[in-house]
């Protein structure tokens, strides 16, 4: 991909990485293919490519992050998909975790969206306060229709995203043993959850 970084920007070490990863890029698409928000939206802006020419019109015009270039970004689950179908080996996850900084720094988010993300930020690594915001998104689930009728859309998709029922807890923390049934011992863990063991 062609850009058109001044000398003046391409002295930050920033925006030279930026460069480096966008010239990789060559717009076959291949990414398109296994990013789940292009499969599951359609939409351009939110595929591998179309994020990529966000963040370099987004970098080249030295802009502040927009409402519409936050959106797409933030909907890029960070999966790295793309990064394994790419065949020019575009380090996109480098240039969106730049594209994120720039976003903290440039834009202001709405006070709900602020809330949001403090909430996620405490609530996810702390397995007991998970349970409880789970139960109470079970119990306001019937509820996501008036949350969103009130313009309270992302608390009305995370209520509808509620779990029937929570699953049984795990076994305790801390380390558990079985014996051996056969001859042949070995170690084996096992991961009880990416984010908590709810």
């Amino acid at each position: 991909m062609q850009t058109s970084f001044t000398l003046a920007q391409l002295a930050d070490p920033n925006v030279a990485e930026a460069d480096r990863i966008l010239r990789t890029c060559v717009h076959c698409g291949f990414c398109t293919a296994t990013c789940p928000t292009y499969v599951l939206l359609g939409d351009e802006l939110d595929s591998p490519r179309g994020r990529i020419y966000l963040i370099k019109d987004m970098l080249e015009n030295d802009r502040p992050a927009t409402a519409e270039v936050v959106k797409h970004i933030d909907r890029c689950l960070s999966c790295l998909a793309c990064m394994t179908t790419c065949p020019s080996g575009v380090n996109y996850m480098h240039l969106v975790d730049y594209a994120r900084e720039r976003i903290e720094t440039t834009y202001a988010r709405p006070p709900l969206d602020r809330l949001l993300r403090a909430l996620l930020a405490r609530v996810l690594p702390n397995n007991r306060l998970l349970r409880r915001a789970l139960a109470a998104a079970r119990m306001g689930k019937p509820f996501a229709g008036l949350f969103a009728a009130l313009g309270l859309k992302p608390i009305a998709a995370m209520l509808r995203l509620a779990p029937a029922r929570l699953p049984p807890k795990f076994a305790a923390s801390g380390r558990r043993l079985f014996p051996a049934s056969a001859p042949r011992r070995g170690r084996v863990a096992l991961l009880t959850g990416c984010v908590s063991p709810v």
